[in-house]
């Protein structure tokens, strides 16, 4: 059963994300039309995690747990570890470092990273005993937040939409290759309007709280994004604490780059965030999404 996304100006694509039947533990059902992106998987530093994937016969998918460093039998990669297909299969792999991470299916990758096989994987550091309770921080000794937003930025080509999972598979050209996204979105929220309110994604603090971005490039084309004239202190990039953080009021990132982000406003007011995706060899500007950060 496949899902489907609807766009600002009311046009829809289908979609192919997997399905979380277990909040956020990582037991997902291949092809059962969940949100686009798929849902985020949430574990703690130090665990062992299981993720079990379900897909049905006439289909074949994987899981590839993005930067994490996994045995081969649980690496998710199409033809070289296992291919789930009328069954079952789970990935078992430590969550070694805290920080931002992503999964996708790494089957016919193109293809099915554009139809929305794909999620965030954040491992949250274990507990500092010595911080009071409810204390969230980005890494172990890492900053302190108060409020996270989850920026996974992607582009959307309504033509690949159309195709089945299969295609280009067995050597054919069936035009992958040949991409124009028409629109842009954030974690599978139209950015042209909807991303500006959308819950979840536009951000609303008090001034004196502390808000950590979780960006995750998600698309094929490189991205700028900039905080609205706010500036975002980069402190860890792919899953790694820097060794000193940097102070950014803008970030250019190629596909599958994350970097999580400190933003501390000094001042009340609303913030548009922007996010250009940029042509691969001329630099041209494709599309923008945007969202925002209100503080009161």
């Amino acid at each position: 059963m496949n899902g489907s996304m609807r766009f600002d100006d009311g046009n829809s694509v289908a979609i192919w994300g997997f399905t979380d039947t277990a909040a956020g533990q990582g037991q997902m059902d291949g092809m059962g039309g969940g949100s686009f992106p798929s849902p985020a998987i949430r574990v703690t530093e130090g665990q062992i995690v299981h993720t079990a994937l379900t897909v049905p016969m006439m289909f074949m998918h994987t899981i590839h747990h993005h930067g994490i460093e996994p045995s081969w039998q649980n690496d998710g990669v199409g033809h070289i570890s296992w291919d789930v297909t009328g069954g079952t299969y789970t990935y078992q792999w430590k969550a070694a470092h805290a920080g931002t991470y992503f999964y996708h299916c790494h089957v016919n990758t193109p293809l099915h990273a554009e139809m929305g096989m794909y999620g965030a994987l954040i491992i949250d550091p274990k507990p500092n005993p010595n911080d009071p309770p409810g204390t969230k921080r980005a890494f172990a000794g890492g900053p302190i937040y108060d409020v996270e937003a989850i920026w996974a930025c992607d582009e959307i080509d309504p033509a690949l939409h159309t195709l089945q999972w299969a295609a280009g598979t067995c050597g054919g050209d069936v035009g992958l290759n040949n991409f124009h996204p028409k629109y842009f979105i954030i974690t599978g929220v139209d950015g042209a309007n909807s991303a500006l309110t959308a819950p979840g994604i536009a951000v609303n603090m008090t001034l004196g709280q502390t808000l950590l971005v979780r960006y995750i490039c998600a698309g094929f084309f490189p991205q700028k994004i900039t905080f609205g004239g706010l500036t975002a202190t980069i402190v860890s990039s792919d899953g790694r604490p820097l060794p000193s953080a940097v102070n950014v009021t803008s970030i250019e990132a190629a596909s599958a780059e994350r970097y999580d982000c400190i933003i501390k406003p000094t001042k009340t007011g609303t913030y548009t965030v922007n996010i250009q995706f940029l042509h691969w060899i001329t630099g041209a500007v494709l599309g923008t999404a945007k969202t925002r950060i209100n503080v009161s």
